[in-house]
């Protein structure tokens, strides 16, 4: 047991007994490079007298530094890196962008389906790289909190369109979601465009556990930090990613999509009416993440009425998918009765430059209309002109 405690340090012992550690050994620091009868170098008197001499005055640095911070941001849990990182990012955030983009919380004015009118459509349109948000869970709570928890806050996603929030998850303090260890995934709401990678993408996190009283709310999840960036990825592939914060751990499940287009789904009731005590989920997924589908509408767990307006409209949860432009947007419904019956139906898109296209589910009761105009990201603007240019132009299925 004690030498398996001394490995597990790091700590390995030559014949003269004499401890030395393995980076020692490994990096060279051990005379004989980590051959069979190493035997310990000496140490320059000289070099060990200077660090004694500065040693006191870096920390001395780094005290003041820090205290500095401290006051500063008087409302951060320095114990909490995530939290630390999340504020400096702010200030840097509206050192760099306010001029151009406006206040930090400001929510981007960028909507899907843009320029659906727009002819001819603006030149520098083309496919891009995009990621995909599917799913933000609260993977473990922390430090004694218990579940269930209710919760409320933001997530929201920033690129180098307008650097502004694209908000995937937000909930006020009066309207929090309840997760359970069952249930413990957010019910996102976004984004309410693509996600285009231009600059690094950022991914913004700032929620709270609901308490008694407000003054006992606490941060559950405080995070700002870079997703990804432009690179020379040349698939589209499923990335996972944990945060771990003073309270939680979170996980995000997100999918990197190459030369994509942005699909905006819409459904309407047609031929027929949604009957009662039948709920439903309605999903979207690009075709190479079969495993990985969006949840545009979920009211099957509780047995919810399907949310259809006057005009027959389903009120969609979301409605914007990333989608290969080489590749295919399945969409699928699933019915669930009270009697135990389900029904389930799917279909496919292949994305176009222009137009859009429909299709028909058919439940027997009633059919269901899919309209998914597909807009094309921009190409990356030169940064000198980036406000003169159209940061989002337009595609179509067809």
């Amino acid at each position: 047991m004690e030498k398996d405690k001394v490995q597990e340090a790091g700590i390995e012992k030559g014949e003269d007994n004499e401890p030395w550690t393995k980076r020692e050994r490994k990096s060279g620091e051990i005379e004989g490079g980590g051959g069979d009868q190493p035997s310990r170098k000496k140490r320059d008197p000289e070099a060990v007298s200077r660090f004694k001499q500065r040693s006191p005055e870096w920390f001395a640095k780094f005290k003041e530094e820090y205290e500095e911070k401290v006051a500063e941001h008087p409302d951060v849990d320095w114990s909490d890196e995530l939290a630390v990182d999340a504020s400096s990012y702010r200030k840097d955030w509206e050192y760099v962008y306010r001029g151009v983009y406006g206040s930090f919380d400001k929510i981007t004015t960028i909507l899907p389906m843009r320029y659906n009118t727009v002819d001819p459509e603006p030149d520098n349109a083309s496919e891009h790289d995009t990621v995909q948000i599917f799913r933000v869970k609260i993977r473990e709570l922390r430090r004694g909190l218990q579940w269930p928890i209710h919760v409320f806050g933001l997530v929201a996603a920033r690129d180098g369109i307008d650097h502004n929030r694209n908000v995937i998850f937000n909930r006020t303090r009066d309207e929090c979601q309840l997760l359970t260890q069952e249930a413990p995934y957010l019910l996102l709401a976004g984004p309410t465009r693509a996600v285009v990678v231009l600059d690094p993408v950022d991914f913004e996190v700032a929620l709270k556990v609901k308490g008694s009283v407000e003054s006992e709310d606490k941060e559950l999840s405080f995070l700002a930090v870079q997703l990804t960036r432009m690179s020379d990825i040349r698939e589209t592939h499923l990335i996972k990613k944990e945060y771990t914060s003073k309270l939680s751990t979170l996980e995000l499940t997100f999918g990197y999509v190459v030369r994509s287009v942005e699909a905006t789904i819409n459904v309407r009731v047609i031929n027929g009416s949604w009957p009662e005590g039948f709920s439903a989920q309605i999903t979207a997924h690009t075709s190479s993440l079969k495993d990985c589908r969006v949840l545009l509408l979920d009211c099957g767990d509780e047995m919810k009425k399907m949310p259809v307006d006057a005009d027959g409209m389903i009120v969609l949860s979301r409605r914007v998918v990333s989608v290969e432009f080489e590749g295919k947007l399945e969409v699928s419904v699933v019915a669930f009765g009270s009697n135990n019956s389900v029904l389930e139906a799917e279909e496919g898109f292949s994305p176009k430059e222009d137009g859009e296209s429909n299709v028909v589910l058919d439940f027997g009761f009633c059919k269901l209309e899919f309209a998914d105009p597909i807009h094309p990201e921009p190409g990356a603007p030169s940064p000198s002109f980036v406000l003169l240019l159209p940061p989002h132009p337009v595609w179509g299925f067809n």
